[in-house]
């Protein structure tokens, strides 16, 4: 069965979520396949995983935010200023993320595919949640979507389960 696009009428796959003409979402955020999780599922707080840790992994100098993703240690540096989109690429998604989390498990952490935006300024550091349907969470502090909230040094953010620590260099 195909569907037609409410934007540019093109027609496509039942199973779509965006039009491949338009990038218009063809579906409503109740039909997105990204599973829901409970806080059961969350696997308690943020902070206690952290604990005992360790150190820090070593951030890149010259970048102005690195993302450290916490369960495999890898550091994604992100130069600004700038605008970073935070998803996961999926087969014939036609609008990408900026940073594709699929590397680190981020379809079976829950993440969306357009999950959330980071905004790099030069005085300031914005995170906003893009109405993922798992949410967006900073020191284990829901984000209400659309709306921008301060991303500090150290701060851990969470995209569904998948934990990523903020750490912003100098200035």
């Amino acid at each position: 069965m195909r569907i037609n696009c409410p934007n540019c009428g093109l027609e496509q796959e039942q199973n779509d979520l965006f039009c491949s003409n338009c990038g218009a979402r063809l579906v409503g955020t109740d039909k997105l396949r990204t599973m829901p999780m409970d806080s059961a599922t969350m696997g308690g707080s943020v902070t206690n995983k952290l604990e005992g840790s360790g150190t820090l992994p070593a951030p890149i100098a010259t970048a102005r935010l690195n993302l450290h993703i916490i369960r495999s240690g890898q550091i994604l540096p992100l130069n600004g200023p700038g605008e970073y989109i935070i998803g996961r690429v999926s087969e014939g998604q036609s609008i990408l993320p900026d940073i594709d989390l699929e590397p680190y498990g981020a379809y079976q952490s829950g993440v969306s595919r357009l999950h959330a935006r980071i905004r790099v300024e030069e005085d300031a550091i914005w995170i906003t949640d893009l109405g993922s349907a798992n949410g967006t969470r900073v020191n284990n502090e829901k984000l209400t979507p659309h709306q921008d909230y301060p991303l500090s040094n150290k701060d851990v953010v969470r995209l569904g389960r998948l934990n990523i620590q903020a750490l912003v260099g100098q200035e």
